[in-house]
């Protein structure tokens, strides 16, 4: 076996044996699962684990008016009745927690063409936007009797159609797509992407680190060359993230096919085999990438802290796609968002967006691989320089100008 294999062999048993690592093995499954079912669990009205039934107050409505609307907003678990109270009373039963708002509706509501909703939670929009989509509907239909029209007619002359969105895909197949389908698999594959390569990526900065301030480096540079050690580290480490990608997805699948109909959920995820080949591609590349920088300031760092100081422009490329997500998702095509799908450090997470909601040109995806591998091939000879000449190097706190002078040695 050779001295590169035997570093991959090790790196890859010190990963997978550690406590860290099987416990988020575990766990990732189950966190995946919930991202993606409790968020509809927690909007099903009724299913006892979402929001407390909302009391809403409707000052001056007919009480016919309100026994018609209250089962519409029931559904949205909440409950509305009709009062008298005077301005003041009302305002105090809402801060006493007696109502949690209320609705003042003038005497024609026909000819209402603003209405006053006052709530200790302003920002509540779930009840606003039923109150003013049940309470406007109403309104509407008094209009159109008043107008002359059959009562009967009214609701399907204001019922609005149906818009159901369509991906069509580079095969012409044209598939059912929204934008929370699209956005929930976004983020999920980002997700992924993002928090591996960060803790991957650390993970072999800090190793560096320790093995620099122990000396054991030196031990181990005594029959090993640098760059086998570097390369041995990155492809040990991610042997074992591919290991637990697989895990994660296999577990996570079998988990929401389980409780999904159990729990009564539609689970929309695009996470097909062509999405999850494309996420473990740019996870590849992202992995060399990123860990040879980090593996290049681990060996020109002095502590934990001087790593972290020399680190924090890398995790900030790593932030700005997962905070971008929904403009990404939202304008795939804009220049800004092509720009960073083509910038190597930045182009993993956002060309795995772009594709996912399938308005990718091909040369793109191309070009923007082909400049992530030629970034890597730069990336790891310079990563080499520095590791060869850093990893031996302590009791200078090295900037980072400084780390960059490493590679003319």
């Amino acid at each position: 076996m050779s001295k590169l294999s035997k570093i991959i062999r090790m790196e890859f048993r010190l990963t997978a044996a550690n406590k860290l690592f099987i416990v988020l093995t575990i766990l990732g499954p189950f966190l995946i699962a919930a991202v993606t079912v409790l968020p509809t669990l927690l909007s099903m009205p009724g299913s006892g684990m979402g929001t407390p039934e909302t009391r809403i107050a409707l000052v001056g409505a007919d009480p016919e008016f309100v026994e018609a609307v209250r089962p519409v907003v029931a559904q949205s678990k909440i409950v509305v009745s009709a009062t008298e109270e005077s301005a003041a009373a009302i305002d105090a039963a809402v801060l006493a927690g007696t109502w949690d708002g209320y609705l003042s509706l003038p005497a024609d509501l026909a000819a209402a063409t603003r209405l006053e909703y006052v709530s200790r939670n302003a920002a509540d929009f779930r009840v606003v936007g039923v109150l003013q989509g049940v309470i406007g509907q109403s309104i509407v239909s008094q209009r159109l009797v008043k107008a002359g029209i059959p009562v009967e007619e009214i609701a399907s002359l204001t019922q609005p159609p149906a818009l159901e969105t369509r991906q069509l895909t580079t095969t012409g197949e044209k598939k059912s797509s929204d934008f929370l389908s699209v956005l929930m698999t976004g983020l999920v594959l980002a997700m992924l992407l993002y928090m591996t390569v960060l803790l991957y990526g650390q993970v072999i900065g800090r190793s560096v680190l320790t093995e620099k301030t122990s000396k054991t480096v030196e031990i181990m540079l005594s029959s090993v060359r640098p760059l086998d050690l570097l390369f041995g580290k990155i492809l040990g480490k991610a042997l074992a993230s591919l290991l637990q990608y697989g895990i994660w997805v296999s577990v996570s699948a079998g988990v929401m096919k389980l409780l999904g109909p159990r729990l009564g959920v539609s689970i929309s995820l695009g996470l097909s085999m062509a999405n999850l080949g494309w996420l473990v591609l740019f996870f590849v590349l992202a992995f060399f990438l990123y860990c040879s920088l980090y593996a290049a300031l681990g060996a020109a760092s002095e502590d934990e802290q001087h790593l972290g100081q020399l680190a924090w422009p890398l995790i900030l490329f790593l932030v700005i796609p997962v905070v971008m997500i929904s403009p990404i998702i939202s304008s795939p095509n804009s220049p800004f968002i092509v720009g960073l799908s083509l910038f190597p450090l930045t182009a993993p997470i956002v060309m795995l967006l772009r594709i996912v909601v399938g308005s990718v040109p091909a040369w793109e995806i191309a070009l923007s691989v082909v400049l992530q591998l030629v970034s890597i091939g730069g990336v790891i000879w310079l990563s080499a320089k520095i590791f060869r000449v850093g990893i031996l190097m302590t009791g200078k706190r090295f900037k980072l100008g400084e780390v960059l002078r490493l590679v003319r040695y």
